[in-house]
């Protein structure tokens, strides 16, 4: 994925980001990954993951200490650690003010605003301390419409909060052929989160996109995570 594919924000409930451009930059943790995409451990333990648009997630970091064979790719990680790290904070902060303005969100993972910033800081760091450690080698700096592996390159390929929660600023052939390019490099699974955009609608898109992957099975598998009402959904496509 490249910026210019995102236009600038434009919506009433996020103008606090009136001047970020690209998805917002924040470290998700990686409990949040195993129960949104609903991940058992002990089944995946043998499986080769990729995490695509993985911004400052610290799933990766994480997965790997455990000894999982895990890498992450994002168009952002061209970029210093320490440029990442300071926008990280930036867009946390944003987020932060953000969220007093609206009553969208569940909370239930994270109990309050506060505990939202602190699990959030502490996924930032732990990201930004393995990006230091293993750039260019678990962070892939790379388009998503053009991933830098061979096909079937990984068993289970992971998207987080760009396709559908971006459908305003995404259209639907970069949805298609993001997720085409995703199921290349996959060798059996794709699973993506959430299926919905503000105030709990679901993107027009998911049913368009179930309709036209003719070639392989999808599904809509409900998740033990909410923060978005209404996200505990994700889409799993399965070679």
């Amino acid at each position: 994925m490249n910026n210019k594919d995102i236009s600038p924000i434009n919506n009433a409930n996020k103008a606090h980001f009136r001047n970020v451009e690209g998805p917002i930059f924040i470290g998700r943790t990686w409990t949040e990954y195993i129960k949104m995409f609903n991940l058992d451990p002990e089944n995946i333990a043998d499986e080769k993951i990729l995490d695509c648009a993985a911004g400052a997630s610290s799933f990766t970091a994480m997965m790997s200490k455990k000894g999982f064979d895990i890498k992450a790719v994002d168009i952002i990680y061209n970029e210093t650690p320490e440029a990442l790290s300071a926008k990280c904070k930036e867009h946390l902060e944003l987020l932060i003010e953000g969220l007093k303005s609206v009553d969208h969100f569940v909370w239930g993972f994270f109990s309050n605003i506060e505990d939202l910033k602190k699990q959030r800081n502490k996924a930032c760091r732990e990201f930004i301390d393995d990006y230091r450690k293993y750039k260019g080698q678990r962070y892939i700096g790379a388009d998503l419409k053009s991933l830098p592996f061979k096909n079937n390159s990984f068993s289970i390929v992971l998207c987080s909060h760009l396709l559908f929660i971006y459908d305003h600023r995404l259209d639907y052939n970069f949805h298609l052929n993001a997720i085409k390019e995703m199921l290349r490099v996959s060798s059996n699974e794709l699973r993506i989160y959430p299926l919905v955009k503000n105030r709990g609608k679901k993107s027009e898109f998911v049913k368009k996109i179930i309709n036209d992957l003719t070639d392989v099975d999808v599904e809509i598998v409900k998740v033990d995570y909410e923060f978005r009402k209404g996200g505990n959904e994700m889409l799993r496509i399965v070679k």
